[in-house]
């Protein structure tokens, strides 16, 4: 009798002793932002809303309160709906690898806690599980006791997926672990354009990393919704070492916008205006045979001061004489107003800090009533994001600990200011995986090389060469504003501006604000919404005028 209930009770203890050993696995908003100290709680399943031809996206957190006797893996099926079913190719998981803040910003966390940057580690490179032959690159997991590690979940919905309920399941696996996730997408009738209809130019250094790889680089910044350029495209253009061949590969197919940038700092002299008419003759025609030229732009020094400003003025007449058919197409940063390049341009590229009425640091200040007057007489105003721009603007920090959804923010911006695009001047400033201190965290880094030889890549990672970047959780947040803002382009054609801009301004009223009086920034009335549920709601309201 004895050893009967002896034994019960070593089966209880094991079975107890198994349980316990589980991991927690919990589902996540994709703008929370995963720290090793989350404790478990969030969902059990995945379900999302989305449009053909957009990503929807969320997040798996998984911890361990025990050692595990080995590593785990992840599987996934295909989405199976009653027309058909999303093909496990378009569900792909990656593993968030933590990237080491050790500078920049920090709020004040008594006075603006929602806001805070801390030090330390954020999961901000997104490595993938398995590459898109089936490979492992990261798809052994060893937990590290009560450390929370992130995943993030990409579901592309094709163009040819049928409206519907498609379900299917993520799998968590491992010896004594069988954990399951379902998952639930549900596609509306509706489609958004393959291609990004805002330009978004992303300048895209050629590392030797980017150059071997240059179509996986490429491609992964297309399907992010930003078009990558290069400011030495006249340069490269006649480089024996590179080309148009070459260059083409950043419209692969024709697809996406092109940008040709004019770096001149002086006035021409005639040898280089010769030039310059020359150069730009070549190039127009080859944009032409690409059937790009009607979405290019040609780009004038950059933050042109002084005489800069006088030498961009040089260049554009030059040009707009020699090659009228550029009229249209000028753009330039152009942070000081009413000198003569100012009326030669058409697309004036702002940094938030100098945009609208709330941080007046041009002059004359250009606010909404002033950019609408430009607008009806042709001109269009861009937007320049950076760190740099700094607090209490939307930036690509990767410390934003208690909003991780923040670049998602810009996309809603560039809608409600009626903006035309968006230059950003970096992808990837250095072919590294540790954050450049020169500069605020995650500045002119927003992807990573995919070389994992070189320091500050992740040890666990089962390949030395990924073939093409990692990207980061931020350029995903802003994939999804820039989903968004055709979703939001949509309904404004469908039922007029006044009914869209009734539900965006329930969560958006500017991007920014002085940090000084009269209307200083005031953490208990933000410019935008800190909440992201409430982006979630404006987004399904959107949707709402769609169907």
């Amino acid at each position: 009798m004895r050893t009967g209930i002896l034994s019960v009770l070593v089966v209880l203890f094991i079975l107890q002793h198994a349980h316990a050993a589980e991991p927690a696995l919990w589902v996540e908003s994709p703008g929370t932002m995963i720290l090793p100290d989350r404790v478990p709680g969030g969902g059990g399943a995945i379900e999302r809303t989305g449009v053909r031809n957009e990503y929807v996206c969320a997040q798996l957190a998984l911890r361990a309160a025990e050692s595990l006797n080995g590593p785990l893996h992840f599987e996934w099926t295909a989405l199976k709906g009653p027309a058909g079913e999303i093909a496990k190719e378009h569900v792909r998981l990656f593993r968030a690898a933590d990237i080491s803040v050790t500078h920049g910003d920090k709020v004040d966390e008594q006075k603006d806690p929602r806001r805070i940057r801390r030090m330390g580690a954020y999961p901000d490179a997104l490595v993938p599980l398995v590459k898109r032959d089936g490979t492992s690159v990261a798809n052994a997991i060893a937990l590290e006791k009560d450390r929370t590690a992130a995943f993030w979940v990409d579901i592309f919905l094709p163009a040819g997926a049928k409206p519907g309920t498609y379900e299917g399941a993520i799998a968590l696996k491992g010896e004594g672990v069988n954990r399951t996730v379902p998952v639930k997408i549900t596609v509306l009738n509706l489609e958004i354009p393959a291609d990004a209809t805002l330009p978004s130019l992303f300048d895209l250094r050629f590392h030797p990393h980017v150059k071997e790889h240059m179509d996986a680089y490429v491609e992964e910044a297309l399907a992010h919704r930003v078009q990558p350029f290069n400011y030495h495209y006249e340069d490269f253009a006649f480089n024996s070492g590179f080309g148009f061949e070459f260059l083409d590969k950043l419209n692969p197919g024709g697809r996406g916008f092109a940008c040709v940038y004019l770096w001149d700092s002086r006035p021409p002299a005639p040898a280089r205006a010769t030039q310059i008419v020359e150069n730009l003759k070549k190039i127009t025609a080859h944009l032409k045979e690409k059937k790009l030229f009607e979405k290019s732009y040609l780009y004038l020094k950059d933050e042109p001061s002084g005489e800069e400003i006088k030498a961009a003025e040089a260049v554009a007449k030059l040009v707009l004489d020699a090659l009228p058919e550029w009229k249209g197409k000028l753009l330039c940063t152009l942070n000081t107003e009413g000198t003569g390049l100012d009326a030669l341009l058409t697309h004036h590229v702002r940094a938030l800090k100098i945009y609208g009425p709330w941080y007046m640091q041009i002059n004359p200040p250009g606010g909404r009533e002033a950019w609408d007057k430009r607008r009806a007489e042709g001109q269009q105003l861009w937007f320049y994001v950076s760190n740099a721009q700094g607090f209490p603007f939307p930036t690509f920090d990767v410390h934003t600990a208690n909003m991780g959804f923040e670049p998602r923010v810009l996309g809603w911006g560039y809608w409600y200011e009626k903006a035309g695009g968006h230059l950003y001047w970096d992808l990837l400033y250095e072919p590294k995986w540790t954050l450049n201190e020169r500069f605020p965290p995650g500045d002119g880094q927003l992807i990573y090389p995919g070389d994992f030889s070189l320091a500050g890549a992740p040890a666990w990672v089962q390949v030395k060469d990924l073939e093409g970047p990692v990207v980061s959780r931020r350029l995903k947040m802003q994939r999804e504003g820039l989903e968004e803002w055709e979703l939001l382009r949509m309904a404004e054609a469908k039922a007029g501006r006044a009914k869209v801009q009734a539900i965006v301004e329930k969560v958006y009223t500017c991007l920014g604000r002085r940090t000084w009086a009269p209307d200083a920034y005031d953490p208990k009335q933000p410019m935008w919404s800190y909440d992201e549920a409430a982006w979630d709601q404006a987004r399904e309201q959107v949707l709402g005028l769609l169907k």
